[in-house]
């Protein structure tokens, strides 16, 4: 069955869920190498996520959305070091979010479209998380349009 991104603006971030307390928002979520059987399992028990923070295409209901989760830093690697921006920050549970593959590597070269500032505290952090998350989202979900008309033109007819 296939599941249609809801629109931007119709869902809340996804961060609502995740535990209020900064101590742990600010622990690590990224240990060993392996998602679903590891890290993955600790950051949905931690935040209650299950879906796609960008699609919201269901990650635990069925084998086949279950091998395709990741997780995903909201602001990227490469933006924290660029701006300087604490590692601890970058590797907290405040900047992740459960993606599907597809979502995960729509993205994977994301600059922000605004200017660069300093970020020295967590409060600041958080409010860069969000803007990202929601300029991110964006392009995802149009990335999806743009891929779901290729594949109807193309893929769909057998002109691949």
């Amino acid at each position: 069955m296939e599941q249609t991104p809801p629109e931007v603006g119709e869902r809340p971030l996804p961060f609502a869920t995740y535990p209020t307390d900064d101590t742990e928002l600010q622990k690590t979520i990224w240990k060993g190498s392996n998602c679903r059987r590891g890290y993955g399992r600790e950051y949905i028990r931690k935040t209650h996520q299950n879906c796609c923070a960008y699609c919201n295409k269901p990650l635990i209901e069925y084998y086949d959305a279950w091998v395709t989760m990741a997780l995903d830093h909201v602001v990227p690697v490469s933006v924290c070091k660029d701006w300087s921006i604490p590692p601890e920050f970058c590797r907290s549970l405040a900047n992740a979010v459960l993606t599907c593959a597809a979502c995960n590597g729509f993205d994977n070269r994301y600059k922000p479209s605004f200017d660069k500032r300093q970020i020295t505290t967590f409060q600041e952090f958080l409010t860069l998380r969000g803007e990202i998350f929601i300029e991110r989202r964006e392009r995802i979900l149009k990335k999806h349009e743009e891929e779901k008309e290729f594949f109807k033109e193309k893929v769909a007819q057998a002109d691949v």
